[in-house]
């Protein structure tokens, strides 16, 4: 057990936490600690849920979240994978250059399987590396925008709209916009303004209204979280060398040795910020006010 959980008090514990190949934790009013991925999110069970899984970049899923992936994948959750951008910008030599996009999508689809994720599951939506803040909003697509064009239009809004009435997720999973990195940034606003597109009947050529309003929870890939997290992700060493094996998978990537070794001096932890996000409603300050009246 971290010290995350073992700091803090009462604490409510699974009794199968030593013999599950993960353990987690959730702090809040009551800690719970629990080797059940369904007692973790408050659910009786979490098979026939889908869970979506946002990289602006192929490898930011395995590197923020390949343990959480691995323990939804195990608890019967439909997992999809949305990657953003196309890793044009990931060469690191001038022969990759013309070559690296491909590349970058095979390494995709092997890491995943890495982690037991089908290629039919892993969704591109092929907008620019380094090159997001062209595509913010939505507009109609322009010659040579083909691959990223869904319905005639292009942008970060229509994918993520489109993508999130197809899948109807229970819970998404996206990198922390205090990334440094500009395509976190854009990815994490733009899913974020998407959720409220997604629950309305603009753009109707998108698919049907999400009623349902998704969970959604930030990754840490390479800055620290804007809030402490509050859920804690430990796991077993078989699956701990899964996630390493699925980094491993982005050879084109010079730098991956760094990032393995980063994490494998980490250990086997992964950290989560379940988001407060809710549309504005006035009965959330109207009794602040009335609060204030009576005093």
């Amino acid at each position: 057990m971290s010290p995350t959980s073992t700091n803090l008090q009462p604490a409510v514990a699974d009794s199968a936490t030593a013999l599950s190949p993960f353990q987690f934790t959730r702090l809040g009013d009551r800690t719970n600690v629990c080797s059940s991925l369904a007692s973790l999110m408050e659910e009786n069970e979490l098979a026939g849920q889908t869970w979506i899984f946002v990289g602006p970049h192929d490898d930011d899923i395995c590197l923020g979240a390949g343990l959480m992936l691995q323990a939804a994948v195990l608890a019967g959750v439909d997992v999809r994978i949305l990657v953003v951008t196309d890793g044009r910008m990931g060469y690191c030599s001038d022969r990759q250059r013309n070559t690296i996009v491909e590349t970058r999508k095979q390494e995709t689809y092997d890491s995943f399987a890495m982690l037991g994720v089908d290629v039919d599951l892993v969704e591109f939506l092929n907008f620019p590396d380094s090159g997001l803040s062209s595509f913010q909003g939505r507009r109609m697509a322009a010659t040579g925008e083909n691959s990223m064009a869904i319905e005639g239009y292009v942008g970060l809004q229509n994918s993520f709209t489109y993508f999130l009435r197809k899948f109807r997720p229970t819970r998404i999973f996206v990198p922390t916009p205090t990334d440094l990195h500009p395509d976190h940034q854009m990815t994490h606003r733009e899913l974020m303004i998407s959720l409220f597109h997604a629950a309305g009947d603009i753009w109707p050529e998108l698919g049907p209204p999400q009623f349902e309003e998704p969970k959604v929870y930030e990754t840490a890939v390479y800055c620290d979280f804007a809030e402490a997290p509050n859920i804690e992700v430990q796991a077993s060493a078989d699956f701990f060398q899964k996630k390493l094996d699925g980094i491993r998978a982005f050879q084109s990537q010079t730098q991956i040795g760094r990032l393995v070794k980063r994490t494998i001096d980490e250990g086997p932890y992964e950290f989560f910020r379940e988001v407060d996000f809710r549309f504005y409603s006035t009965r959330k300050y109207t009794r602040l006010f009335e609060d204030r009246r009576n005093d």
